[in-house]
């Protein structure tokens, strides 16, 4: 009798029983926040480019900044903080800064 019963432990795999609690963790917390922050940021700049295109018709250029940023803040979230980008394509290239106005 002993004996079954350590055969039937022994039979009992163990790592998808160590391996639950962080598939639990990434389904149930870390997924449905990375869901739900791609679509505010999703709809954050949808607006924004709603509001870039109306000022741009009414001659004004102030919101295109605002819109690269959302933009590559989606990006970000996209792709899990830069980590699927990082791999592939090696370091992002620096962007130039432009700035509109008066400046000269």
């Amino acid at each position: 009798m002993p004996h079954e019963i350590l055969r039937v432990a022994m039979d009992v795999p163990i790592a998808p029983i160590l391996l639950l609690p962080f598939i639990l963790v990434f389904f149930v917390i870390v997924f449905p926040i990375w869901g739900v922050s791609l679509i505010v940021l999703g709809i954050v700049l949808g607006i924004l480019k709603g509001l870039n295109a109306a000022l741009v018709a009414a001659g004004a250029h102030g919101l295109e900044p605002v819109v690269k940023g959302v933009q590559r803040a989606l990006r970000w979230v996209l792709t899990f903080g830069g980590f699927t980008d990082r791999y592939r394509f090696g370091p992002p290239p620096e962007e130039p800064v432009t700035h509109r106005g008066n400046s000269p």
